[in-house]
């Protein structure tokens, strides 16, 4: 069988510069073409019938395009035998990098489609995300990385045609090769950056193939096919209980609902009525918004809890959005697992994001809904006041490294410290207070918005003039925070943004200050959790399954009889991520093991 391109011209196949491969008897060439190189370029097009919704388990890739520094090969898996595929694709990734845009996609569907995973990767869109330094202006598609660092505008307007067609267009199949043009100019200008200022250290094959230095953008690389992994795994739900809160907070809402409109002759879920309620007929001070009209959030009406209109439409809104969540989980449901989709760098820091359902915001009230099935358990991990570990060895503060080095409570330490009490002498309230003192103040919170963050985040009432003393007491203790929080203010008088750094070396731009003491801190911890996940990939036993990471949490799912090899592996990685980001703090964490996701 001829390819469509036999019948062309020489010269138009050399200027295209690839060759359109529909025939088995031309994968050998394929594969000879390419057994040399140490990395290959590549991307996808998928069939789909709904491109809002594609479907990673039921659709299907079209096309495979792969190719080196010289040729380019578009594989049409429509005209080939599958199994001739699997086997030809297991061979040519094997021992190879690949390199590719937003690979998470290709990878998840070339596991599906073909049960084949690839191991040693560098996705040029995570490289963009590195590089960007957390700015909110970037794009990050190929057309936008494209332009930003080849140079190129690339046209895109045939990623949504129709991929299903048994024939395919000569545009179709030109737009498939352009994108392995586009990788090859991209990943040498992108390497460049990411190495500069770095020099090999530690070897890795990671390393080895792409010639990659940075710290961070190896991190991230070696995470990307645990990410893919974790997303086809998903997370074991159990329908019955999750129906029966979904009836239960139903009937609920609907008797507060009536009872509030009957009552008060207003729509609880009209923020016009509401406010004119709550002003008019209550007295209420709410505070207006930027567009001039009244802000009835639930942080304002807290105040005002006392007051029965106000503590029943706080109610109303809360089980509202326990029935949107489960509606939500319920909505994403397949075969008794939620298959969520998690962006690797969803926010500057470095921290994931998760969506289709966001597992990462499940209340603890409905963290039941997710049980394991029969001969299987839940292990669930998370490092212990991390964030406060990375800001003592960030800032070097010999308080703060001291107290989690004799494995002291730095919550109760920090209450000792503003209250002037013993430290055996502290109460669980004074904790709780100290709670919100340490989360406040590392991140700089003036000590009018800490007698907010108390009230909203901790159910702490202290006066302004509480805090100013807690926080003149903090900064006293703990001295390097002030003065670094002193620096960076200083800066950011002189200059329009400053450059901060995690510990790992992540760089990330900040224009604000609360941004600018938050991001490094943030960010290390992001850096740890990855680091940990893709430590404890590398050794765990093959019947585990990573199924959720919650910022500071690993979730996985073990049968039953390798629940204590994978403890010990799981602990082992976490002990040793924590031990190569803090260098002078001590790494703590807590292990649980249940059916249920709860702790």
């Amino acid at each position: 069988m001829k390819s469509l391109f036999d019948s062309l011209p020489q010269e138009q196949i050399v200027y295209e510069g690839f060759k359109y491969i529909t025939d088995e008897k031309d994968i050998p060439s394929v594969i000879k073409e390419l057994e040399k190189d140490k990395y290959i370029y590549l991307d996808t097009e998928v069939a789909t019938k709904d491109l809002d919704n594609i479907d990673v388990f039921s659709d299907k890739i079209r096309l495979i395009q792969l190719g080196n520094e010289e040729k380019i090969f578009v594989i049409d898996a429509f005209k080939l035998n599958q199994t001739i595929v699997t086997s030809f694709l297991k061979d040519i990734f094997r021992d190879r990098g690949v390199i590719g845009h937003n690979l998470k996609f290709d990878l998840k569907f070339l596991k599906t489609n073909y049960n084949v995973s690839v191991d040693t990767v560098f996705d040029t869109m995570i490289a963009s995300q590195i590089l960007s330094k957390g700015s909110e202006t970037d794009r990050h598609s190929l057309k936008a990385v494209s332009n930003r660092f080849a140079g190129e505008d690339i046209d895109k307007k045939l990623q949504k045609s129709d991929w299903t067609s048994s024939t395919l267009t000569k545009d179709q199949l030109i737009y498939a090769a352009e994108d392995i043009k586009a990788l090859r100019k991209i990943f040498k200008s992108m390497l460049d950056r990411l190495n500069e200022g770095y020099t090999l250290q530690k070897s890795s094959k990671i390393s080895q193939i792409f010639n990659l230095h940075n710290p961070v953008a190896l991190l991230e690389m070696a995470f990307l096919p645990v990410l893919v992994d974790i997303e086809l795994a998903g997370m074991s739900v159990n329908i019955k209980v999750l129906n029966s809160l979904l009836e239960e907070n139903e009937k609920t809402f609907q008797n507060l609902y009536f009872e509030f409109k009957k009552n008060y002759q207003i729509d609880p879920f009209s923020p016009q009525q509401v406010a004119n309620y709550l002003v008019n007929k209550l007295n209420i001070k709410l505070p207006k918004t930027e567009k001039g009209s009244y802000s009835s959030q639930d942080s304002v009406l807290k105040n005002y809890i006392d007051l029965e209109e106000v503590r029943l439409l706080i109610s109303i809104r809360t089980v509202k959005k326990i029935i949107d969540k489960l509606r939500e989980i319920k909505g994403f449901v397949k075969d008794g697992r939620v298959y969520g989709e998690f962006r690797q760098i969803g926010a500057s820091t470095g921290r994931m994001a998760s969506m289709r359902p966001n597992l990462q915001n499940i209340p603890a009230s409905l963290k039941k809904v997710f049980q394991t099935e029969k001969g299987y358990k839940f292990i669930i991990a998370d490092y212990s006041q991390i964030e406060l570990r990375l800001a003592a060895e960030y800032t070097g503060d010999e308080n703060m490294i001291k107290a989690f080095s004799e494995g002291l409570d730095l919550h109760r330490l920090t209450a000792s410290v503003i209250t002037g009490r013993r430290y055996e002498d502290v109460s669980s309230e004074d904790r709780k207070l100290a709670k919100a003192i340490n989360f406040g103040l590392i991140y700089g919170m003036s000590p009018k918005s800490l007698v907010e963050y108390a009230k909203v985040n901790y159910d702490v009432e202290i006066s302004i003039d509480e805090a100013k003393e807690f926080h003149k007491n903090f900064f006293e203790y703990y001295k390097n925070f002030g003065q670094w929080h002193n620096t960076v203010k200083s800066y950011l008088q002189k200059h329009r943004n400053i450059e901060v750094s995690t510990l790992l070396g992540r760089k990330l731009l900040a224009y604000r200050f609360t941004d600018a003491v938050n991001y490094p801190i943030q960010g290390s911890g992001s850096d740890l959790l990855k680091m940990a996940v893709v430590l404890y990939y590398k050794n765990k036993d093959e019947s585990s399954k990573i199924v959720n990471l919650v910022h500071d949490e690993i979730v996985i799912e073990s049968q039953e009889d390798s629940i204590e090899k994978n403890v010990e592996i799981l602990k082992e990685a976490m002990e040793k991520a924590g031990k190569r980001v803090l260098k002078k703090v001590p790494v703590a964490f807590e292990v649980n093991i249940s059916n249920v996701w709860e702790k």
